[in-house]
C-alpha cells in the first residue's frame, strides 16, 4: 500500500501578497491572461457552503476576451470546481480539481479528482497560502500532499516547476500594471 508524501516550495515574489492573492484566486477572469503560455483554457463552476448556485464560465483561451464575472461571495471560505487544460513539462494536459479558497489566511487548496493528474497518483492536494512580507513583497508557499498509484508513480516535479513559472508569470504580469 503506497503512502501519502508531502512536498512543498516557496517562492519569493515582488507584488504584494493581496495583489497576487485576488489574481490567482480570480482563476478564471485572470489566470488564463497572467500565464497564457501555461493555462490554456479554463471552466468554472462556483457554489458556497449557504447557498444554492452555480456559476459556469466558458471556455477562456489566450486567443478570446475572458468573460469578466463578479462572483458574490458571502464568506471568506468557499469553493468552486475547474476543469483546467494546461501545459506542464511540454504537453498538454487536463485537470479536474475542486478548489476551497480561504480569503482571511490568503490560501487555496485545491483537491484534484480527475484527469491525467490522476494516472499516476490515487490522490493529489495541492495548496498555495500567500504569506505578506515587507515592502509589497510576498512569498508563495505551495505544497502537495499525495499518494502515488504504485511505486513506479513520479513525484510531483512537474507540478512543482508548472507552479513556480506559474507564479512567476504572474508576477512579471503583475508588475506591468
Amino acid at each position: 500500500m503506497a503512502q501519502m508524501a508531502k512536498s512543498m516550495i516557496e517562492v519569493e515574489i515582488k507584488v504584494s501578497a493581496d495583489k497576487i492573492f485576488q489574481a490567482i484566486k480570480a482563476t478564471s477572469r485572470s489566470v488564463p491572461k497572467l500565464s497564457p503560455g501555461k493555462i490554456l483554457s479554463v471552466e468554472e463552476q462556483v457554489g458556497d457552503d449557504t447557498k444554492n448556485w452555480t456559476l459556469s464560465i466558458s471556455k477562456i483561451k489566450q486567443t478570446n476576451s475572458p468573460l469578466i464575472t463578479t462572483i458574490p461571495i458571502s464568506n471568506s471560505l468557499y469553493h468552486s470546481n475547474m476543469m483546467w487544460v494546461l501545459f506542464a513539462d511540454g504537453k498538454v494536459e487536463k485537470m479536474k480539481e475542486r478548489v476551497e479558497i480561504d480569503e482571511e489566511n490568503k490560501s487555496m487548496t485545491v483537491f484534484v479528482f480527475d484527469g491525467d493528474v490522476m494516472e499516476n497518483y490515487s490522490s493529489f492536494k495541492c495548496n498555495l497560502q500567500i504569506i505578506p512580507k515587507l515592502h509589497g513583497r510576498s512569498i508563495a508557499r505551495w505544497s502537495w500532499e499525495y499518494e502515488k498509484l504504485n511505486s513506479d508513480s513520479p513525484a510531483p516535479n512537474k507540478y512543482m516547476d508548472f507552479a513556480v513559472y506559474l507564479t512567476r508569470d504572474i508576477e512579471s504580469n503583475l508588475l506591468k500594471t
